[in-house]
């Protein structure tokens, strides 16, 4: 039973924090870096709490310093989606928005709530997510740079210089981040096997097997396969109300939109190459759902079975039942 739960409200260069000690809510600000953390965890000793649960909403690479510095000072930490929070504001009728309402919106999710505890990911994983993510956003310059570069002949041939010299410095970094990435997996036996065993699925390539370590936080943290489809967004998300309401099943998208994207391809690949999501994309076709339909499902079926070649640490097997 915890004590005290403190809400924090994170944005770049300020924590805006909500503490709520039985009926008493406490609020303070501090700085978004280490200074900050530190004054922080100063507030938080005065108060002299022994068991404090800490709530903060994923805010990307702003919340990541100061979630990890509460949980080694031994607070229970937890990272939440922001549609949680949306929805429990909207089921209050709040009408207000600014940083302290929403920290306090936050401390009383968590007081309610039983939340999924926060685990710092490995320094190896750090780097990969960093490695990846650059690599990512390299290939999308290069792809802007390129649409320029379709009508070249109407650019002055100075531009068309320039757009050329730095399509090929875009091409160097990124084969210099794959250079970084192999040694990476060189380096670290797990992380090589890892990615080995995710290769083996069909379907499932380098870039999609690196995608998926990079971008889920810690295989260890799911108990099962459909809780880490949840984090993606890819559990079903029905519509229906009584007897007249039948709407279309949807993703609920409510999760990592990276990596959804990093399944997209490969379940189009693997709805023509891997036996078994073969028979499980026509089973669905002969029920009628619609093309969208069956690649989401794909996504999620490939999950699965990426979640039990990780955890049961062996290549894909196709006569072994992945749920």
């Amino acid at each position: 039973m915890f004590e005290g739960t403190l809400g924090i409200d994170i944005s770049k260069k300020e924590l805006a924090v909500a503490l709520i000690i039985g009926n008493k809510i406490s609020k303070n600000k501090f700085a978004n870096n280490q200074q900050g953390f530190a004054k922080l965890n100063q507030w938080l000793s005065i108060k002299a709490i022994k068991d404090l649960k800490v709530c903060m909403e994923a805010t990307g690479s702003y919340g990541d310093e100061v979630a990890e510095f509460l949980y080694n000072q031994g607070y229970s930490v937890s990272i939440i989606n922001p549609a949680c929070i949306k929805a429990y504001a909207s089921s209050k009728l709040k009408r207000h928005k600014t940083d302290e309402v929403d920290a306090v919106l936050i401390a009383e999710y968590a007081n309610k709530n039983e939340l999924h505890p926060y685990k710092p990911r490995d320094s190896m994983l750090k780097k990969l997510r960093s490695f990846y993510r650059c690599q990512q956003n390299l290939k999308i310059q290069r792809t802007q740079v390129s649409n320029y570069l379709e009508n070249e002949h109407t650019l002055p041939d100075s531009i068309s210089i320039i757009y050329r010299r730095l399509l090929n410095e875009i091409d160097l970094q990124i084969k210099s981040i794959d250079l970084l990435i192999d040694e990476l997996l060189t380096n670290n036996s797990t992380l090589k096997e890892h990615c080995e065993n995710l290769q083996s699925i069909p379907g499932v390539g380098k870039i999609t097997a690196i995608a998926i370590l990079s971008e889920v936080p810690d295989f260890s943290s799911f108990n099962s396969a459909r809780q880490l489809a949840a984090y993606a967004g890819l559990t079903p998300k029905q519509n229906t109300s009584g007897t007249s309401v039948r709407g279309k099943s949807r993703l609920s998208k409510i999760g990592s939109s990276n990596l959804r994207k990093a399944l997209y391809f490969p379940a189009i690949s693997a709805k023509s190459h891997n036996s078994i999501v073969k028979e499980f994309a026509n089973k669905l076709k002969n029920r009628g759902k619609n093309t969208m339909v069956i690649i989401g499902a794909i996504m999620r079926k490939l999950l699965h079975i990426a979640f039990g070649v990780i955890k049961h640490k062996t290549k894909y097997n196709s006569q072994m039942l992945y749920t």
